[in-house]
């Protein structure tokens, strides 16, 4: 699961220090990023990845917010996310082989 470690956490989460890493002057840490076990991790990280597919054109389901599409031309480009695995496939091999590199 260390594709939820790439999401960018909107609320402030503090947490403790791991015994033998203690600094009195600092006993919490802030977190910038998600954390594995975090139960906002993959919320994170699911808004980090449409907030990408968005700003490269691609349109959201209207029904299922984990189903996005791309229309190239015309060509299609369909991405489903699920959990941390996402799948995809269209109807142009060269628009497939873009999306996966």
């Amino acid at each position: 699961m260390s594709t939820l470690l790439n999401g960018f956490i909107e609320e402030e989460v503090y947490v403790t220090q791991p015994p033998g890493f203690e600094n009195a002057k600092f006993p919490d840490r802030k977190l910038r990023k998600a954390l594995c076990g975090l139960k906002q991790a993959p919320r994170a990280w699911y808004a980090r990845l449409k907030s990408f597919l968005l700003k490269s054109r691609f349109e959201i389901g209207s029904v299922d917010k984990t189903l996005f599409f791309l229309s190239h031309g015309g060509d299609t480009l369909i991405v489903q996310i699920y959990v941390d695995n996402i799948i995809f496939g269209g109807s142009s091999h060269a628009l497939v082989s873009s999306f996966a590199e």
